[in-house]
């Protein structure tokens, strides 16, 4: 029986201390005089905050997404990509191959994606892409080559 009244004992001095008489417990307040307790707020575009409501939802965008893979005809090191489609452009002041490639299925080999041998007349060349390929340029016999990957959002 002593043992059951120390667990007792212990269970009430573990209970919050009710406020005393003509005090009230501390208030939840909001992180801004705009969004209301009960409220989600999102910081936008130009630096002001929006309660989110009918008028202003929460936004809603695609995944922007550009990839630096060749600068000044020095190819970048290897990259995960997010995944959808894709703009390949690439320009060079000479040109030999500038090769798109992604790693395979056994994680070390590159395999050859597209590959161009010359300038882009017609704004890129449109791929499509897993989530998390893998993905560089090797550039063989240019010269002043720079090449980008940027994601369409959908």
């Amino acid at each position: 029986m002593t043992l059951l009244r120390w667990a007792g004992a212990i269970a009430l001095a573990c209970l919050p201390a009710a406020p005393a008489v003509g005090q009230e417990y501390p208030k939840i307040v909001a992180p801004s005089s705009i969004v209301p307790p009960s409220g989600v707020a999102y910081k936008a575009a130009d630096g002001s905050t929006n309660v989110v409501s009918p008028v202003t939802p929460l936004p809603v965008a695609g995944r922007q997404e550009v990839v630096a893979l060749a600068t000044a005809n020095a190819a970048a090191p290897a990259v995960a990509v997010y995944g959808g489609s894709y703009v390949l452009n690439q320009g060079c002041t000479a040109y030999g191959s500038v090769t798109l490639r992604y790693r395979a299925a056994d994680g070390a080999t590159m395999l050859t994606l597209l590959s161009k041998t010359a300038a882009d007349s017609t704004g890129g060349t449109l791929i499509s892409l897993g989530t998390n390929t893998i993905v560089d340029v090797a550039l063989s016999g240019t010269t002043g080559c720079n090449a980008t990957l940027a994601r369409i959002p959908s």
